[in-house]
């Protein structure tokens, strides 16, 4: 399935990010920690996602739309 990113919210003045993909899953983003602990996955369920395949079309799909979007 083809992931994308339907919404995005900027809470905290833009310190925390929230994209709500396609499948109803969501993907928290917090531009100001390192890499690996940068992104939070959760499924349609609220549950987080441990599955590496999962997670990186999910990150895919956030690089996607920051790309098109401009967004650092």
């Amino acid at each position: 399935m083809y992931l994308c990113v339907r919404g995005c919210e900027y809470l905290d003045n833009g310190s925390r990010r929230i994209y709500h993909l396609n499948d109803s899953s969501t993907v928290v983003e917090c531009p100001a920690l390192p890499g690996k602990s940068r992104f939070t996955f959760y499924d349609g369920r609220n549950r987080t996602v441990y599955t590496n395949q999962t997670r990186a079309a999910m990150k895919s799909a956030v690089e996607r739309h920051k790309k098109q979007r401009g967004v650092r």
